[in-house]
């Protein structure tokens, strides 16, 4: 089954996903997003996977794998034991947000992790791991 191409040059399923996000479909706005490493598959935004970074790359005219952020170029980060679960751990790091307390916590305040929304796989239970790391409880929120 071959998906159907809209007059922009991109599938449905692709204009869907920038469209939830609120991403402009413009070539130059997605390209600055990948630039910066705002756009990744499977880490924002929600449901942009492997096969679509692919198809807007091909869209805006780039190479897929030339638009990677900093952390997938270094070498691997071993998994530290500071009390978090691996998954809450690689979330911190997919998203490059240091594995300090004030560190996530600003990134708490500043939208930056929000379950749900960013980034993928960071839901309610890894939240309120998390959560629960920094010192913050439910009624302090």
């Amino acid at each position: 089954m071959k998906s159907r191409t809209l007059p922009n040059g991109l599938s449905v399923r692709a204009n869907r996903c920038l469209a939830k996000a609120g991403i402009p479909l413009e070539r130059d706005v997605v390209v600055g997003l990948l630039q910066a490493g705002r756009m990744w598959p499977f880490l924002w935004p929600p449901g942009y996977g492997k096969i679509l970074h692919e198809e807007v790359c091909c869209w805006v005219g780039v190479d897929p794998e030339g638009f990677a952020p900093a952390l997938r170029n270094g070498p691997a980060c071993p998994y530290p034991d500071i009390g978090l679960s691996y998954r809450a751990w690689n979330c911190l790091v997919r998203t490059g947000i240091a594995t300090t307390r004030e560190a996530v916590l600003h990134a708490m305040e500043s939208g930056a992790l929000c379950p749900g929304k960013c980034p993928g796989s960071y839901g309610k239970v890894t939240h309120a791991e998390v959560c629960c790391w920094v010192g913050i409880h439910k009624d302090d929120r």
